[in-house]
């Protein structure tokens, strides 16, 4: 199944789930945090804090027992699995070659948090094929209104 937060537009998010993904990076530092997301009709409308088993500052993994409560709980609640964030404390917010090779969900969005320089930066990916591609996104507060591109995105 295609995911529709990936077919032919921007990725929409709510701005609180971004507040939400730097202020759990924040918090996570030094160690990388992660988390998925969810939402319907393909906005991104909440994140869900995951436990970094591997407790690193240069990857994560999710413990699997908790990915089966989360995919448990988007099920009953009628929610969308879009996506998937972690940080990285010290270096841009772009895919590392870990990232590349542990990636093992294609259908949904790719997020990094870096806490690299003096203000948090998000970039927003898609993959593609053999390896991740930018992708940029809409941003609104809780109503859906004020979509605009973030200017934010990574070049």
């Amino acid at each position: 199944m295609r995911d529709p937060v990936l077919i032919g537009r921007m990725i929409r998010i709510h701005r609180r789930v971004l507040s939400r993904m730097i202020a759990h990076a924040r918090r996570a530092y030094p160690v990388e945090c992660c988390g998925l997301l969810s939402g319907r009709e393909g906005l991104i409308e909440r994140s869900h804090e995951a436990s970094n088993e591997k407790a690193s500052p240069r990857e994560f993994q999710i413990p699997v027992r908790e990915l089966f409560d989360f995919f448990l709980h988007f099920r009953s609640a009628g929610r969308e699995h879009l996506g998937i964030y972690h940080s990285h404390p010290r270096t841009p917010p772009v895919p590392s070659r870990r990232d590349v090779l542990g990636f093992h969900y294609p259908g949904v969005s790719y997020w990094i948090v870096s806490l690299e320089g003096e203000e948090p930066r998000v970039g927003c990916y898609r993959w593609c094929g053999n390896g991740f591609r930018k992708t940029p996104f809409d941003e609104a507060d809780h109503a859906g209104r004020g979509w605009a591109t973030n200017p934010q995105v990574v070049e």
